[in-house]
């Protein structure tokens, strides 16, 4: 049987995702076989595999360990629908609402059935990295707390505390989750602060206050990565309110409610002479060259908060001379008409913005998995392959649609499209040459991601953290 190793943290956004993607890189290039595990995770931004959904940052820790992303990785996925309801994805397929006031009873059915995944991967592998969720010491939720508490208490698993200086309180954070959980305090590898800047001395006296006061020593104080990935939590994202300072071309993001897989743009973020806004505010959207409206889990409130923020008149001129992408959710947004007969999303029926001619339907059961699609854009004439989550079926003229192109205006089901190197440069020089810009070659995503990871496991600070975990595990 393998071992495990968990990456808890004091609360959410303190960069367990990342640690556990670099642990899964390090211990896989020592000859390990080496899974990432998250055992419940509550995330709108999925990846579809043939097998079903689960979430990306686990699809990410796959990709660093060298294994091919499964469901096992990540056996339950709760997505939010709606203020306190969520959808149940376990193993890949969906299995009902979670409704307001059922999370304890839920997660004590969901126990045993996930606790059997963890185990499965325990006897198929030298090593289980683990990422938990949200902060160790949610006193309210610890009983079932199978992603951080229940699992580590039952099978006795060593964990690295990670805390978050950036946010400020990290003595509150650390030590506070050592008193708050005495119990498991034995099982602790030590702490990591993470997200520091500055210099590391200005530090010095801090970590041996928090050594002296929690009796376990501190493994690393790391930097604060500028240009990493892996935020899965839209409520992670910097939000910009301020204008666009490049040259080069211009992309805002619409950041509505509901959210959904904006990690289908990570690979825009890496590109030389892009700037990529996230972004709430009409007057920054008008600047843009292309907007993006990315996924919804519920475009229902998605297409009302458009319309309540008045950025349905700003699409329409920004269709006059920019460009305007939508994916899955943002596209069924553009179309003439949204009915949902079976309340999926939002029931009822909704006029869309009208700015592509296709109308949707939502009905089950859901489609999720590999696709394929021969888009009718102008730049590009192959087959184009991601995946797709949705409930949505798209018609034209009668017709069901995966893709729609009208002048400047373009949607697609199609998820994952940017890491289509070809494309994505293909994509990019098109909406260059609508704003009078000069084309450029993409970069390889996966390099880049590769050298993101590398790089990070070169510096001192994280080469430090792996080195001396791979002496304790």
């Amino acid at each position: 049987m393998g071992r495990a190793l968990a990456f808890v943290g004091t609360m959410s956004s303190v960069g367990k995702s990342l640690l556990a993607a670099l642990a899964c890189r390090y211990f896989s290039r020592r000859g390990l076989r080496v899974v990432p595990f998250k055992a419940q995770n509550m995330s709108l931004n999925a990846l579809a595999t043939e097998e079903g959904e689960m979430a990306w940052a686990q699809a990410y820790q796959a990709l660093a360990a060298g294994r091919r992303p499964s469901v096992r990785m990540n056996p339950l996925l709760l997505k939010p629908l709606a203020e306190r309801r969520a959808e149940i994805i376990f193993l890949g397929k969906p299995e009902g609402i979670l409704p307001a006031g059922e999370f304890r009873a839920f997660r004590r059915r969901y126990r045993e059935r996930v606790f059997a995944v963890f185990e499965e991967l325990l006897h198929e592998n030298d090593l289980v990295i683990i990422e938990g969720a949200g902060g160790l010491a949610e006193l309210n939720l610890l009983e079932g707390d199978i992603a951080n508490y229940e699992l580590l208490r039952t099978y006795g698993i060593p964990y690295v505390l990670v805390g978050e200086i950036d946010r400020g309180g990290i003595f509150a954070q650390i030590w506070g989750t050592y008193e708050l959980v005495p119990e498991l305090k034995a099982q602790s590898l030590g702490f990591v602060v993470n997200k520091f800047r500055g210099d590391p001395a200005l530090f010095e006296e801090g970590l041996r206050l928090l050594e002296e006061r929690t009796g376990r020593p501190a493994l690393g104080l790391l930097p604060y990565l500028s240009d990493h990935f892996l935020e899965e939590d839209s409520a992670s994202l910097r939000l910009s309110d301020q204008s666009f300072r490049t040259e080069g071309l211009r992309v805002a993001v619409l950041a509505y409610p509901y959210l959904a897989n904006f990690l289908d743009l990570d690979p825009l973020r890496y590109e030389e002479g892009v700037e990529l806004l996230f972004t709430r505010n009409p007057r920054v959207v008008a600047e843009a060259h292309l907007v993006i409206l990315p996924g919804s889990r519920n475009v229902g409130q998605s297409l009302a908060w458009i319309r309540e923020n008045g950025l349905d008149e700003v699409l329409g001129r920004i269709a006059e001379r920019g460009v305007i992408l939508g994916l899955c959710g943002g596209f069924q947004i553009l179309g003439r008409r949204l009915i949902d007969p079976e309340g999926l999303e939002f029931g009822g029926e909704l006029p869309g913005l009208g700015l592509l001619p296709h109308e949707t339907i939502f009905r089950s059961p859901k489609r999720s998995g590999p696709l394929t699609d021969h888009p009718p854009f102008p730049f590009w004439k192959e087959a184009l392959s991601g995946f797709e989550i949705r409930y949505g079926r798209s018609y034209l003229g009668g017709n069901e649609v995966v893709s729609v192109f009208k002048e400047r205006i373009m949607g697609t089901y199609l998820h994952g499209i940017f890491f289509e190197d070809r494309f994505r440069e293909a994509f990019l020089n098109y909406v260059r040459r609508k704003a009078g810009l000069p084309e450029k070659p993409s970069r390889p995503y996966r390099e880049r991601v590769g050298a993101v990871l590398d790089r990070a496991l070169g510096l001192p600070a994280f080469a430090g953290l792996f080195k001396r975990l791979a002496e304790l595990v």
